[in-house]
């Protein structure tokens, strides 16, 4: 992964987190089901939209966070030594 491609990922799971924070204080004073009138008549209760929202906002933050994880890789410490560099590595018998 491109050092750019990591940075423009990085901004928008940033931007997200903030999202989310926000958002997630206002998880506690939601209603599970919100009542509804579309003025044609019908009426009823539905589904609160704020949580699908919310858990698509969740998805898209946790998939980011992935994707920077298995493309960009952990900043990994240099080997010091030859045992540290045997270590990074598994063999199969």
């Amino acid at each position: 992964m491109s050092a750019e491609s990591k940075k423009v990922l990085t901004e928008q799971l940033n931007n997200m987190a903030s999202r989310l924070m926000e958002e997630g204080e206002k998880v506690l004073t939601q209603p599970l089901v919100v009542e509804y009138d579309n003025g044609g008549g019908q009426s009823g209760t539905r589904e609160n939209p704020f949580f699908p929202a919310y858990e698509k906002l969740l998805q898209s933050y946790t998939k980011t966070l992935t994707a920077i994880k298995q493309l960009g890789g952990q900043d990994q410490p240099e080997p010091t030594s030859l045992e540290s560099i045997r270590a990074m590595f598994k063999v199969a018998k």
